[in-house]
This record gives C-alpha cells, sequence and structure tokens, in this order.
C-alpha cells in the first residue's frame, strides 16, 4: 500500500457534549444506550438471562424514576416476582400492539417531561442562590410562589444526573409486524423509534428475546451494539450474524463457529455474548472473556 500527503486538513472534535451524565452499565462497561438482541431455542434461557441484566442493572434501570416495560405474551412466576419485586419500576404488557407501545411510549414521553420541568425550577433555585440578580421578575414571582422549595421533599432523592432511563423488553412476539416486517405500518413506526428516537426523547434501552433471529427486521439485527447468542440448531443462522461481527472474531468463520461449538458442548445455558460500540469485546457468558488468534480461541 503506498500512501501521500495531500493536504493538511485535519478532523477537528467539535466537541457537542451532552449536557447528561449516563450511566456505565456493570454487564457491558460502556454508558452507550443497550441495543439488544438475544437469541436462541425454546428453554435455551432468554427471559432469564435478561431478567439477570436488569437486576444487575438495578441501580440504573429498576430503582428512583427508571423503569423497565416487560413485553411478553407469558407472564410467568420470574415476571410476577419482578412485578411483585420492583412493583413501582417494572410494568408487564401482555401483547406487542400499536396500541399498548402508543401507551408506552406515551409513558416514556411524560416521565421524561416531568422530570425536565422539575429540573428547570431546580437550575432556577441554585441560579438564585448563586447570584439573585440574575433572575429576571418572572423568575422570581415564580420562586416566590414555590416558597422556595422549602416545602419540597423530592429534591434530596431528584437524579439531576440525566432524565429518567426506560428499557423496553419484547419478549416471543415474533410474527409482530413491529418488529418482523419493517415495510408494514407498524413495522415503519417501530423503525423510527428504535432509529431516530430511542435516545431522544425517550431515552430508551431495547431488547429483543427470539428464537429465529433471522425473523427480526435486519436494521434491528444492523444496529444493535449488544448480540447474545444461546446454541442453534441450525448453524446456516449463524452465518449471517458472523457478518456482523466478523471483525471480533479476526474475520474468521472457523473462531465464530468454534465458540459456539464449545457452548453447545457445555450444555449449560452458556451463550455467547457479542458488543460492538465504544467498548468491542466477545465473552463466553459474562465472565469469560474470549480472544482469538489465528491458531486457537484464548478464554480467560
Amino acid at each position: 500500500m503506498l500512501k501521500k500527503k495531500i493536504t493538511n486538513i485535519k478532523v477537528k472534535d467539535l466537541n457537542f457534549k451532552s449536557p447528561y451524565t449516563y450511566p456505565t452499565y456493570t454487564t457491558t462497561g460502556d454508558n452507550s444506550f443497550i441495543l439488544a438482541l438475544i437469541s436462541g431455542i425454546r428453554n435455551a434461557g432468554k427471559s432469564t438471562l435478561v431478567l439477570n441484566i436488569l437486576e444487575t442493572e438495578k441501580k440504573h434501570l429498576l430503582q428512583g424514576s427508571s423503569k423497565v416495560y416487560f413485553v411478553s405474551p407469558t407472564k410467568d412466576t420470574k415476571i410476577e416476582y419482578f412485578i411483585e419485586k420492583y412493583p413501582e419500576n417494572f410494568v408487564y404488557i401482555d401483547e406487542l400492539s400499536m396500541k399498548n407501545m402508543e401507551e408506552v411510549l406515551n409513558d416514556m414521553k411524560t416521565r421524561v417531561e416531568e422530570w425536565k420541568s422539575q429540573y428547570e425550577v431546580y437550575e432556577l433555585l441554585n441560579k438564585y442562590l448563586n447570584n439573585p440578580d440574575s433572575l429576571s421578575m418572572d423568575e422570581m414571582i415564580l420562586l416566590t410562589e414555590l416558597n422556595f422549595l422549602q416545602d419540597d421533599k423530592e429534591m434530596e432523592k431528584f437524579d439531576f444526573t440525566h432524565p429518567p432511563l426506560s428499557s423496553l423488553v419484547i419478549d416471543d412476539s415474533v410474527g409482530c409486524d413491529m418488529i418482523c416486517e419493517p415495510r408494514s405500518k407498524a413495522g415503519k413506526w417501530f423503525q423510527k423509534f428504535v432509529l431516530k428516537h430511542r435516545h431522544f426523547p425517550y431515552y430508551c434501552n431495547v431488547f429483543i428475546l427470539t428464537q429465529h433471529i433471522k425473523s427480526i427486521a435486519k436494521y434491528f439485527r444492523c444496529n444493535a451494539n449488544w448480540t447474545i447468542l444461546f446454541p442453534f440448531r441450525d448453524h446456516s443462522v449463524l452465518k449471517s450474524v458472523f457478518d456482523e461481527y466478523s471483525i471480533l472474531f479476526e474475520n474468521n468463520l472457523d473462531n465464530f463457529l468454534n465458540l459456539i461449538e464449545e457452548i453447545r458442548q457445555r450444555n449449560d445455558h452458556s451463550f455467547c455474548s457479542i458488543y460492538y460500540d465504544k467498548q468491542q469485546w466477545v465473552r463466553l457468558g459474562f465472565n469469560e472473556e474470549v480472544v482469538f488468534n489465528k491458531k486457537k480461541i484464548d478464554i480467560k
């Protein structure tokens, strides 16, 4: 390869920083919003796994103003447990439909708008405490009407770092146009949410659980930053997954297939976890990092 410098133009950091500080998740080591696809045969452990992820990240996803919306036609004992344990932060929805999803997104947006309204009032009080003369007459009247928040009991618990986070979990809903048919009305609506509005104004993580990974709309598979695979009976399905993350497997299909085969032979609900965002890694389960070289697989 021959290279020749032709200009002195440099790419500059425009420094468009987010006004908020988002949590770094224990499971990913990253503070990016999660767009996850979890796939495997029936009874592989998909729903148990996503509930484990939520429990591990409960400080960020199941406490305070955060909320999980769990969509599934099956309400088993695991779901009942989470409903009882987190009554204010875990919502069960029995069907993936436009009506239900519109209600979910409206609830997400309302929570964010309420947070921002409260945040503005607290910011106004902070402005007053630091420089009273900088307030306008209207701002001073507002604070006076609120008694300068002397009676506010929520301020100590208020999370100033970011708007309330939401997590949408869709389980056992393959066949629904919303996630499988991107050209349908419902599919276009959901695609717009996932690709354009998931971060703002909804501040939402999304998890889709499926037995049939190729049935999920391609845009979701291509944009997912976290893919978790349990063993498949049909290895031909795996080739399409490998194509999306080949760089993490040293562009060697055998590396990928050998790892999946090791998981199958373990026969203990192990899974392959692939993450590609600000962090990039391949793991066997949560705790074993996998490093590939040309000769063999090393599991740490």
